[in-house]
């Protein structure tokens, strides 16, 4: 049984997901979220699996402007990302950055955490504080764009992400039949819905987000996985 705070846990991460990219999704997609997720934060009824079908249903539809605004900000994490990371700092955090870098330290090292031992723990602490205000000056500068002299490049990024999911989801039919082929191998079969699962996770922040190459590449695991067990010997009797 799902705990509450699974539960929660999901919904938060669901009311995430809205927040980020409802700025730029068309209303009409936007009002539909919008309601869905009232609905999963209102019903204590719904079981953690339940929220997380409707978190794919919507996860797929705005994964291009998640994936486009994304992209976006990107493009302005260097030298205009240093500037508001900068800002955030105080006067003293500013000089040890300096020292930071002189050591050939970047913002991207501290988002990595790899300074660990260059800083204090309350440093460290003050960096972070600054990570967040960066990401959020850097959205915020992205949205403005993306409204104004950017609008035609983000729906160019849209379009095109829009067809890279559909080829990742042509994909993944591919994977759900070769699944359904494979019910002699209980075992096979499970860690293709097992990658499938994992391939819808990560368009809703609930797992790893998959490259194109992984799926693409996963037609030639999965055959040969299955070769595998037919050599070793496993079938639907002894695979359970």
């Amino acid at each position: 049984m799902d705990t509450v705070k699974q539960t929660q846990y999901t919904k938060q991460i669901f009311r995430t997901l809205y927040e980020f990219v409802v700025p730029v999704l068309p209303q009409d997609m936007g009002d539909e979220m919008r309601h869905a997720l009232e609905h999963v934060e209102q019903d204590t009824e719904l079981s953690r699996d339940d929220i997380e079908e409707t978190m794919i249903v919507f996860g797929k539809r705005i994964w291009p402007y998640r994936k486009a605004l994304q992209e976006i900000i990107s493009l302005h994490e260097g030298a205009l990302g240093e500037g508001f990371f900068r800002a955030s700092l105080s006067r003293k955090m500013q000089k040890r950055f300096e020292e930071f870098r002189a050591h050939g330290g970047t913002v991207h090292d501290i988002y990595s955490g790899a300074p660990a031992d260059f800083f204090s723990s309350e440093e460290r602490i003050a960096l972070n504080h600054a990570l967040v205000d960066m990401d959020v000056h850097l959205k915020t500068y992205a949205i403005q764009s993306i409204k104004g002299t950017g609008r035609n490049q983000f729906h160019s990024s849209v379009e095109e992400f829009s067809k890279l999911l559909d080829e990742l989801e042509e994909e993944l039919g591919d994977i759900r039949i070769m699944a359904d082929d494979a019910q002699e191998h209980p075992l096979i079969a499970r860690e293709m819905r097992e990658h499938i699962r994992g391939f819808e996770y990560g368009l809703v922040l609930l797992g790893q987000e998959y490259k194109k190459d992984q799926m693409e590449k996963a037609d030639e695991h999965f055959s040969g996985r299955r070769r595998e067990l037919q050599v070793r010997g496993f079938d639907a009797v002894n695979a359970v």
